[in-house]
Parts: C-alpha cells; structure tokens; sequence
C-alpha cells in the first residue's frame, strides 16, 4: 500500500535532485518508508477498531434482546408459556438452528420439555436427539460449555448425534436457582462453524438464572394452582356428601358454637340450617331434649339412642342419636362433637302400618305368583289394597295359540299321556311368555291366552308378542304326541281394551276385555297350522317387519273383510 508524499517532502525531492543532493535523497527515501509504515498501521487498526466496534454492536444487541425480553418471560406465570418463551428467546439472540429445553423431574433425570426447530416426536428418535454427554455434563457440573466447531473438537467429536447431524455450533448452559440446578438450555446449529462468542455462554447463562426462576416461580404457581383446585375439590365433595346424607349432621365446635347444619338436619327439624350455624350448642335444646345436658355433662351414651321431638308442623318425631367426640390433633382435650340424627318417624309409621298387612301380601303372591308375570306380581305386592274390581282402558296386543288336533290326540291317547303332554307344552309357554315379560292371561283346554301391555304398557308390545310366537312355534315342535311334532295355530291383534281384576270379591281374575281379544281369538282359529295370523295393526307397529304374505279375509264376528299378515 504507498501513500502520495506531503507536499513538503515533495518540495524537497526536487530541489535535491536539481542540486543532485544525494544524501538529501537519500534521507527523503528514508522518511516516505516510515510514513508509508505509519499509514499501514494506522488502517490496520482502524480495522481492527470498526471489528471491536461491529462485536461489541452485537454483544450490546444480545444483552438489549436478553434484557428486554427476560421481562417478558417473567410477566407470565403460565408454565407452558414461560417455558417456551425462554428457548424461543435463547434461539432468537444466538440465531441458532435448533434448540431443546429440558428440566429436571423428581428424580433428579432431565426431561426433554420444549423443542424450537424440531417436533417433539422426531426428537424421540436417537439420532436427532442433543448430545446426552453434553447435557448431563452441564447439568451435573453446573458449568456452561460451547464450541464453535463440533467436528474439530474433541470434546464433542466423539458423539454419534455430532457426528451424524454434522452439527458445528454448540452451547448448553444451565439452569440454576443459587446453587441448585434444575435443566439445562441447549442450542446447536449445522449452517457454519463459529456462530457462538466466547462470551456467549456468560451471556446466556445471565440470562438462564433469570429464566430459571421465571421456570420456578411458574412451576411452584402451577403447583400451587393445583393445591387449591384440589382443595377447592374436597370442599365441594365434603359439602355434596354432607348434602347427601339422608341422616341430619351437626358439628359443635371447641367454641360451643354450631360449626355445620346439613340440609338433612334442616329439614327432620323443619328450620333453616343456615341460620343455626354460629348459634351456642344449647340452641339445639329446643330441637332435641336434653342433648346439652347429657354432651355438658359427657353423658352421652357409646350406642345410638332414641328420643321424641317435635317438628313444628309434622307434630312428633322419633328420632335416632348417634354422638361422637371430635378430637384435637394433639388428642389432648375435646374440642367438639358430631350429632347424627335419623328420623326414624316414618319407619315407625310403616311398621305399624305394614305388620297387619304381612299376611296379605304373603297370600297375593301365593295366589297370583304361579299365573301372572312377576311385574304383575310386584305391582300388587307395592299395593295389595289395589287388588279391587273393575279396570282401565289401554292398548294392548293379545295372543291366543292353540294346539293342532288335540281333540282328535286325546281320544287315541290315554288321560296321563295327554295331562303330561300339556303339562309340556303349558310348562314351556309359561317360561317363554315370562322371559319377553308378558302377562300369562289363562289356560283354556290345549290353548293359552297372553297379553303384551297391560299394566305397563310399552311401544315394543307388539314385536315381543311377535317374538313368543315364533318360540312357541319352535317349543312346540320339540315335542312329540303320538309319534309327531306338535303344531300351534297362532292369533295375534292390537286394539284398545279395558285391563283390570274381573269377578267377585272372592274370585277375580286379571285379564283383558275388548274387540282386539275378539280379533286375536277368531285370527287363531282361521290360521292353519305351523303358522301365525296378526292383524295390520300388529304388523304395523313392528319396527323390523318378518316376511309375511299379506291376505284379506272375512272373519266370523267382522263385518268387512279383514287384513291379515300370515308369518311362518
């Protein structure tokens, strides 16, 4: 690099070369070389001055960005947020490539809680994971450690994750809390070598201790947060399961003082729980007799006890006790007790009520057990006095079937064979007739009536009287009278009937009365046998329809001709 000469020097160079002054010259020559020197030195250090300047530009950016945004992070108490907003700034003032936020568990192990640059499911693969070396190294010491060429240097060339994401810039620097250590942040980057400072790692290690009690206050928040979503909790449980609790709970605290009044409580006394709280124990006196004395006195018996009290518009109660101390934690005095009042009035009322009825009941079942489904049975097991005459009109859908040729069997056969035939068959109708929850209406000679409906009556009726049908053909068929398979003919209708006990007071039955009982009736005696006859009402109702050849035919009993489906 040369320089033009100050016009004094060349003033000089020719008036010595006029004079041929060659030590002048000499000199001159000498004085340009020192000034050329000096200029050289001085754009050397004005070079290095503008790199200084362009690095402590950078330094500055990085502490402004750190600072700036370390108010951010610690402006939010939501973990998953704080957590993110510290990997994202660490990656935003490094401009690194990748970046992986792992916190300690209970154990002491890190887990891998935030990534930047990589979904966390391909992080789970080895190979893509950071240097388990280097993370728990840092973690474990509590030194920072960075490297401008992983490929060069020995300390990280080592690893298989290095080497296999040619990975060149690292720096993983702890997280600390004073002296205690609780996740590491790692950076890394694959684009050029020498993308971290030496001072980086001080750098970002100011920024991390910020960051890590941003992390704890978060966490401590959010644990905190749990603690009092969890008590919140126990308080509504406490307060659903006092709410509850069909017997009336009272609390005396060490005070005196009534502490709780259940709504159970509340309502056995017939006053306003609320207003009974913070009241003196002796407020209870009114409501039950002689409790202050005996709990003053520590009297209380160690077994539940009865007595009678007055309900303001209920008149007399009667009243179970049970009391127990409430201790303090040092178990050292009583500071309390627990009152639990049942009221028994009711109970007592209905054993009166219900002994003189015991009997009855007993002989309903009897009577009605063998003929009837057992809903119909329970029905009037809940109201023996409902078992009285008359009845209410419902829809009902009505059976009838009855067995192919039995006059003519009964005559080849003798008495015992065809009673145990019946007994068969009747054995079998019975079961099946109960199973789909139908009412067994009577027994006539070798056929049976049964009602679907009455006395709940239900919107699939007619799919259930369907569906015995089809069973008692198939029962029907699994018995054999004099070397052949039984064969039903089946009548089924749906209609309005009146259901109810029809006979005198001393001989009822239940039972259906109705043209839908007429129809099913006069349906069974047209249909041949094998086959069942349902009426288009019947059929109607069915939500899955059988396949069913549908005829029109005149039927004793009807005036126009009627629709029939024949199934089977």
């Amino acid at each position: 690099m040369s320089s033009p000469a100050p016009d004094a020097l060349a003033s000089l160079r020719r008036r010595a070369t006029a004079t041929g002054d060659a030590a002048l010259l000499a000199a001159l020559a000498e004085v340009e070389r020192a000034y050329q020197t000096l200029a050289l030195e001085r754009a050397t250090l004005q070079s290095r001055l503008a790199a200084s300047a362009t690095n402590a530009e950078r330094e500055l950016a990085k502490l402004r960005t750190l600072g700036r945004v370390a108010e951010t992070v610690n402006s939010s108490l939501e973990l998953d947020v704080v957590l993110r907003s510290v990997l994202d700034t660490a990656v935003e003032v490094m401009q690194a490539e990748r970046g992986f936020l792992m916190i300690a568990n209970a154990e002491g192990n890190l887990e891998l809680t935030t990534t930047y640059g990589i979904d966390r499911a391909t992080v789970e693969g080895d190979d893509m994971r950071p240097s388990q070396t280097t993370v728990r190294r840092v973690f474990e010491t509590g030194e920072p450690t960075v490297t401008t060429d992983a490929q060069q240097d020995p300390r990280f060339n080592i690893n298989l994750s290095v080497r296999a994401l040619r990975l060149r810039s690292i720096i993983c620097v702890p997280l600390a809390i004073k002296a205690r250590t609780i996740g590491v942040v790692y950076l890394d980057s694959r684009i050029a070598p020498g993308l971290f400072s030496p001072h980086d790692p001080d750098l970002l290690t100011a920024f991390a201790n910020q960051a890590a009690l941003a992390i704890e206050n978060a966490r401590l928040f959010d644990a905190l947060r749990a603690r009092v979503v969890e008590i919140s909790r126990l308080e509504q449980l406490q307060a659903r399961v006092l709410g509850s609790i069909t017997s009336g709970v009272i609390t005396i605290d060490g005070r005196g003082e009534i502490g709780s009044f259940n709504d159970a409580a509340a309502q056995t006394f017939g006053v306003d729980g609320a207003t009974m709280i913070g009241k003196p124990a002796r407020a209870l006196e009114a409501l039950i007799p002689g409790i202050t004395t005996l709990l003053s006195g520590n009297l209380v018996p160690s077994t539940p006890f009865e007595i009678e009290a007055k309900h303001p518009t209920r008149g007399a109660l009667a009243l179970e006790v049970r009391t127990a101390p409430v201790d303090l934690p040092d178990g050292t005095e009583t500071s309390g007790w627990a009152i639990a009042v049942t009221d028994l009035t009711e109970r007592r009322q209905l054993e009166r009520l219900h002994a003189a009825d015991v009997e009855q009941r007993r002989a309903i079942r009897d009577a009605f057990g063998r003929y009837l489904a057992p809903h119909v049975v329970e029905q009037l097991m809940r109201a023996p006095g409902g078992v009285a005459l008359g009845g209410e009109r419902a829809q009902a859908t009505i059976l009838f079937a009855d067995i192919d040729g039995f006059t003519g069997l009964a005559e080849r056969l003798d008495a015992e064979a065809v009673v145990d035939i019946l007994n068969q068959f009747f054995g079998a109708a019975v079961q099946i007739v109960f199973e789909h929850d139908g009412l067994l209406d009577k027994f006539y000679g070798d056929g049976l009536m049964a009602v679907f409906g009455p006395p709940r009556v239900r919107e699939d009726d007619a799919a259930r009287a369907l569906a015995v049908a089809a069973a008692l053909h198939h029962a029907a068929a699994k018995i054999q009278a004099d070397g052949n398979p039984l064969r039903l003919a089946i009548g089924i209708a749906t209609g309005e009937v009146v259901a109810g006990h029809i006979g005198s007071a001393r001989r009822m039955d239940y039972t259906v009365i109705g043209d839908a009982a007429n129809l099913a009736s006069r349906l069974q005696g047209a249909a041949p046998p094998g086959r069942t006859y349902v009426d288009d009402n019947t059929y109607s109702r069915l939500r899955e329809r059988p396949a069913a050849e549908k005829l029109i035919a005149k039927i004793r009993g009807k005036a126009e001709p009627v629709t029939i489906f024949a199934i089977g």
